[in-house]
This record gives structure tokens, sequence and C-alpha cells, in this order.
């Protein structure tokens, strides 16, 4: 047997279908709404992760800076410190050339030594610098 509809229902069944429509158009919006939550949580969740990522990075950056400072810096006593050597090498090369051409007597060989180590003081001296 067939439903019995009662005349409310027969006159109006346009307009509930459409209520029914808007209905169904309101629980797809509840739900669209929900998913746009979801995903604006896993946006802000990533926002938040790429902060710290850029802070560790600004804090790696700043170290890696002061680092290539530091190299430079060295880098420019190395260059400074290269002529420097060069001279003490020849100093060296000019006292061993001196004790090779001279005749070293016990008096003389005293004197020798301690004009070595004066010598080494004062390049020892220039390299501290």
């Amino acid at each position: 047997m067939a439903k019995t509809n009662t005349k409310f229902e027969n006159e109006n069944a346009f307009l509930l279908a459409k209520f029914e429509e808007i209905a169904v158009l309101v629980e797809h919006q509840k739900v669209l709404k929900a998913s746009l939550n979801q995903q604006l949580l896993g946006l802000k969740y990533e926002k938040e992760e790429l902060k710290k990522e850029i802070e560790a990075l600004k804090k790696k950056n700043s170290i890696l800076k002061a680092e290539i400072g530091d190299l430079k810096n060295k880098l420019e006593k190395e260059r400074t410190l290269l002529p420097q050597n060069f001279k003490i090498k020849n100093k060296i090369i000019k006292i061993v050339s001196d004790i090779d051409e001279k005749e070293t007597g016990s008096g003389n060989l005293k004197e020798l030594v301690e004009s070595l180590i004066d010598e080494i003081d004062h390049c020892i001296h220039l390299l501290e610098k």
C-alpha cells in the first residue's frame, strides 16, 4: 500500500523539497568548514615549524659569518706573517753563513751563541705580534 500523504504535504511538496536541498547544502557547508579548519590548523603548524627553521638558520648564518670573519682575520695575519717569516729566514741564513765564514774560537763561540740567542729572541718577538 502506498503511503498516504496529507493535504499539507501535497500542497507544499515543492517547498519541502527546497528545504531538504537547503538542509543538504547546510550540512555540506558544515563539512567544508570543518575541513577548512583542519587545513588552517595544518598551515598554522607548518608556519610555526618554518619560523623555528628560519630562526635556526639565522643563528647558523650568524655563526658562519663569525667564522668567516675569524678566517679572514687569520688569513690577514698569515699574509702579514709571510713576509716577516721570509725576513726571519733570511736573517737565520745570514747568521749561519756568517758562522761558516768566521773561525770560531772559544771566545768567539760564546759571543756567537749570545748573538744567535738575541736574534732568535727578536724573531720570537716578531712572531708574537
